[in-house]
């Protein structure tokens, strides 16, 4: 029987890039535009996993409530101001891409599953100059549901056929998600929610990509 081809995906926000600088610049503006005090970056880092939209909802109840206009409108203000920059003071985390040729050097497929819309993921890592090495993608309005829903992660990896899946991620979120489709996941202590590394059901958790790759090279064959 033949070996099932090795895929490994990849969560972006707080997993392969730090991206909360340009969410928090445009969370602040709506804050400014409804006469709230800022918040700082590690406040808004707190908000990051179950979609933007969420990340709105916490944004707003945790500085003073859901103003009348309600919900939906300030999620697609927060669109708009965020599409207009979403590369603001963004950055890989640091050994990110000597994993990837690590990865690709052993044949392995790489495919990106994120919450975030297309238009802005794609602005992102084409900016970070990673998009090219990615086999497959999920975004936020690439299925009509988010994670921990199987079909995103499905989504990530359609056409690459049978895989034995490993998902790279730093919520509970994703963990969920890894555990839903039978993926080993691997956790990045690093990333926006620490306090998962307490969760049950995480194979190998890490603070560094350097870190990983070295785990890399001595268990993936």
């Amino acid at each position: 029987m033949a070996e099932k081809e090795k895929i490994f995906v990849f969560d972006l926000d707080g997993t392969l890039a730090d991206t909360a600088p340009a969410l928090l610049n445009a969370g602040n503006q709506i804050l400014k535009n409804i006469g709230r005090d800022p918040i700082n970056l590690e406040q808004y880092k707190g908000f990051i996993g179950g979609g933007t939209k969420k990340q709105v909802e916490k944004l707003l109840i945790s500085t003073g409530g859901i103003p009348d206009r309600g919900l939906d409108f300030y999620f697609k203000v927060f669109q708009n101001l965020y599409h207009e920059d979403p590369v603001k003071g963004c950055s890989l985390y640091k050994g990110v891409e000597e994993l990837i040729e690590l990865l690709k050097s052993k044949g392995v497929k790489l495919t990106i599953c994120t919450q975030k819309f297309e238009s802005s993921a794609k602005k992102v890592l084409l900016h970070l100059n990673v998009y090219h090495k990615f086999d497959g993608f999920a975004f936020g309005d690439s299925t009509k549901v988010l994670k921990p829903d199987p079909k995103v992660f499905y989504h990530s990896v359609r056409g690459l056929g049978n895989g034995r899946y490993f998902y790279v991620g730093d919520t509970t979120i994703d963990l969920l998600l890894a555990k839903a489709v039978g993926a080993s996941f691997f956790f990045h202590k690093m990333g926006y929610a620490p306090q998962t590394v307490e969760k049950a059901g995480i194979d190998y958790s890490f603070d560094s990509f350097s870190e990983l790759s070295r785990y890399f090279e001595q268990n993936l064959a």
